[in-house]
């Protein structure tokens, strides 16, 4: 039976790292490349990753990673988590893990007293799935990545939550302005 286990990322047994970066070496194969080809990190440390993993018999069958940072957006700062690496191995999709798996992140990002929003990037065609864990799709507004003076535009939904009351007051603005999310590219 697959169970669901929680790592800050200091903590993250190897075995399971080693399963988690083949998968997205796989799937995403752009953050890889270069300097980059023989990366043995998952997320970078300054996200502070906490991984979501639904295991069985050693093996991953589903993980997600909550990350946050602070984001300036409309002249505010805000404490701001995401999701990333979600993954379901092809062999257990349509199961049910997937949402298991962000739910429960979810749940942790929604636990935390500090977090003022959270949001993340993801292929169009998953909005329906992140909806049934709550998250709201912001298909009106764009997000830039990169160095402000010459950004490029993030092509993937933005999806949303808003927590705090600062988070809630600036929701009207996320909606109307673009986020400029300024690393060189989005979690």
């Amino acid at each position: 039976m697959a169970e669901l286990l929680i790592f800050p990322d200091d903590d993250f047994p190897p075995e399971y790292r080693c399963q988690v970066l083949a998968f997205l070496r796989v799937q995403w194969p752009e953050g890889f490349l270069g300097e980059n080809r023989l990366r043995n990190w998952i997320t970078r440390p300054a996200y502070h990753p906490v991984h979501f993993i639904l295991a069985e018999a050693g093996l991953v069958i589903s993980h997600a990673e909550v990350v946050w940072k602070h984001l300036e957006h409309a002249g505010d700062i805000y404490k701001t988590y995401g999701l990333t690496g979600v993954f379901t191995f092809p062999s257990f999709r349509g199961q049910g893990y997937g949402l298991q798996v962000i739910t429960a992140a979810t749940g942790y990002i929604r636990s935390r007293s500090d977090a003022d929003v959270d949001m993340f990037h993801c292929a169009p065609d998953l909005k329906r799935f992140y909806m049934k864990a709550g998250w709201i799709p912001m298909e009106s507004t764009i997000t830039y990545i990169g160095p402000r003076q010459n950004p490029v535009e993030a092509r993937e939904l933005r999806m949303m939550q808003f927590f705090s009351e600062k988070g809630r007051f600036g929701r009207e603005a996320f909606e109307r302005l673009p986020v400029f999310f300024d690393e060189d590219d989005t979690w």
